[in-house]
């Protein structure tokens, strides 16, 4: 199989040296988010580069092989850029996002040196200075755009497993043929650990699926995709500022809006239009599972009852689901509604009574014949390049005002909740782009265009 990475080489090094000059600002990072504002400061006249240290959009290629977006190609939207293809309601693998990426770097010439590693930012009088494997650059400001799924994550439990044991991450996890023949343990119930273990369930493997505690989504209803029904109720693009606890004035919720996690949703589907991630469907299909893990010792994994998870995964998804059902309900009271087959997307806990039986709270691997483990648990967010002081928490998330550092001159941008709940996600069209720009361009004692291009 050819890898994106084989499709897109890096530049020639004769397109990477960076300007001796200063410059007004530097984007550190050329996926979605870096390039949206990069166009955003073209067009305000801002003089910048935008360093990628592999290739524009080269975090995409870190999927496995059957990955799909979670999001409809139709809501893929770059700053002045909508998604103007023939398969408006299909989901793009991960070669297809890059290219994408690409042609909007290449037709709007944005100023970027791929294979340009930012190596240390350190301030300096007047700005910060930029050490780069192709030299230093002097900025007046810095964008950091390289997101926060930098290292992965291990589990946050004893986990000492026996030395014969196959233990993989999903940031390198690409097909089942990697792991050696057997059943296999997934680790973590968000995006990643569900659609690992139905693509490993669906290549023929035993699979066991530790849960973390989210709930399902529906994919469909009533003739349109569920981001389409979140993005007409104003909540896909909702700041967190405007979210109901803060507004409410609830204590720490404006932590709580910038964790809150998305619900387990997919892009697979056979039919084109992807599917929702049914807990009773894949437990139908033989995937075991499992309550949170607490350990790992040997050959033993010791796990919490799954089902306080699957009780209350079961009633958020029922609650998502009528939800959704009352902004249809709102929008063909004054319409036709056009006749579908969408229930097939709902999950099946919505409409079905389950009970679930007892967990295994023990497992004996060799037992159970597992002989590797897939750990999608997550990444840590660090920019060990970073050499700025009190511009990050405890947990590695910035400091500041929505991407707005304590520190002058230094901004984020791209990563999860930071702005709103599209803030790291392909449909965010340079909304958080825009926000940004005016504190930008105040720190550089400007004032003028804020961007035109629609998002």
């Amino acid at each position: 199989m050819i890898s994106p990475a084989d499709c897109f080489p890096p530049a020639p090094p004769e397109r990477l040296a960076p300007p001796a000059h200063g410059l007004e600002l530097v984007i550190v990072g050329a996926g979605q988010a870096g390039l949206s504002l990069s166009a955003v400061l073209q067009e305000a006249n801002v003089d910048h580069r935008v360093l990628e240290a592999e290739t524009v959009g080269a975090s995409w290629r870190r999927r496995w092989d059957s990955f799909q977006t979670n999001t409809a190609n139709a809501t893929m939207a770059l700053h002045g850029h909508a998604y103007a293809g023939d398969d408006p309601e299909g989901f793009m693998a991960a070669a297809e996002v890059i290219q994408r990426l690409r042609d909007y770097a290449s037709e709007r010439s944005l100023p970027i040196d791929e294979g340009c590693a930012a190596h240390r930012v350190t301030p300096q009088a007047g700005g910060y200075a930029i050490e780069t494997n192709q030299g230093l650059i002097h900025a007046r400001a810095v964008v950091v755009a390289t997101g926060e799924y930098r290292r992965a994550r291990m589990p946050r439990v004893p986990f000492a497993p026996r030395p014969d044991l196959a233990v993989l991450h999903s940031a390198d996890y690409r097909n089942a043929r990697q792991l050696p023949d057997g059943a296999v343990l997934v680790i973590g119930g968000g995006q990643s650990g569900a659609q690992i273990a139905q693509d490993l369930r669906t290549s023929g493997r035993s699979v066991y699926w530790s849960l973390a505690e989210r709930h399902s989504h529906t994919r469909r209803l009533r003739g349109k995709d569920s981001m389409t029904w979140w993005d007409m109720a104003g909540r896909i693009h909702q700041h967190v500022r405007e979210s109901a606890g803060v507004l409410a004035g609830e204590p720490d919720a404006l932590r709580k809006a910038r964790t809150a996690e998305f619900p387990l949703i997919s892009g697979k589907g056979s039919t084109g239009r992807g599917s929702s991630i049914s807990l009773l469907a894949m437990h139908r299909e033989g995937i075991t599972l499992l309550g949170r893990l607490q350990s790992v010792a040997g050959g033993i994994a010791r796990f919490a009852d799954a089902r306080p998870q699957l009780h209350s995964a079961m009633e958020a998804t029922r609650a998502e689901y009528a939800y959704l059902d009352s902004l249809a309900s709102a929008y063909y009271a004054t319409q036709p509604e056009p006749r579908t087959d969408d229930a097939r997307y709902t999950p099946e806990e919505v409409y079905l009574h389950w009970e679930p039986a007892p967990s295994p709270r023990e497992l004996d691997l060799q037992a159970a014949g597992i002989h590797s483990v897939v750990l999608a648990t997550g990444f840590v967010s660090e920019w060990p390049w970073l050499d700025v002081d009190g511009v990050l928490d405890e947990r590695g998330y910035p400091l500041g005002e929505f991407g707005v550092s304590p520190q002058p001159g230094l901004f984020f941008i791209g990563m999860h909740n930071l702005q709103r709940m599209s803030s790291s996600f392909l449909c965010n069209g340079g909304r958080d782009a825009r926000d940004l720009l005016p504190a930008i361009l105040q720190h550089l004692g400007r004032s003028g265009s804020t961007g035109s291009g629609a998002g």
